[in-house]
């Protein structure tokens, strides 16, 4: 009796050690928060996706994905917007971009700043174009929501 009484707490324990370990393993885990969307513009689509993490929220329209670094609430602007661009118009960033002397390539794009507000703009594949606008926030901010945009050509 005495070794049955013995073996079920050293059993409870075990269990109760082995708990806690995947517990705390899990805990340390974090979970990253995506959105994704097919954007379209000027019969260019892609899909886009975006990170979440951190608190971030986006909001979704018709070509575009508004960023923003809080919950989504009336009265507060995104901080970043995705938009899928045309050919055309990726070309006319593009030109800008290599004329403008403090372009940088970044994430497979260029990013550029113009009248006060932070361009980058990337193509994914052969026909899919993609930029990212921020107004008031330096390069190394832009950097940082440049990063949270992962774009490929739609199927």
């Amino acid at each position: 009796m005495k070794r049955t009484i013995a073996t079920a707490v050293i059993t409870a324990v075990v269990t109760a050690a082995i708990a806690i370990a995947c517990f705390a393993g899990c805990a340390k885990k974090s979970v990253k928060q995506t959105a994704s969307a097919y954007l379209d513009q000027e019969e260019n689509t892609v899909e886009a996706t975006v990170d979440l993490t951190d608190g971030y929220s986006c909001d979704f329209a018709r070509g575009a994905i508004y960023l923003y670094d809080q919950e989504n609430k009336e009265g507060v602007d995104a901080v970043a917007i995705g938009i899928s661009l045309g050919q055309d118009t990726y070309n006319d960033y593009l030109a800008a971009a290599k004329a403008n002397a403090n372009s940088k390539e970044i994430n497979g794009g260029i990013m550029y700043q113009e009248d006060g507000q932070m361009i980058f703009i990337q193509t994914a594949g052969t026909s899919a174009y993609f930029g990212v606008f921020a107004d008031n926030v330096t390069p190394a901010q832009m950097e940082k929501l440049v990063a949270r945009f992962t774009v490929v050509p739609a199927i």
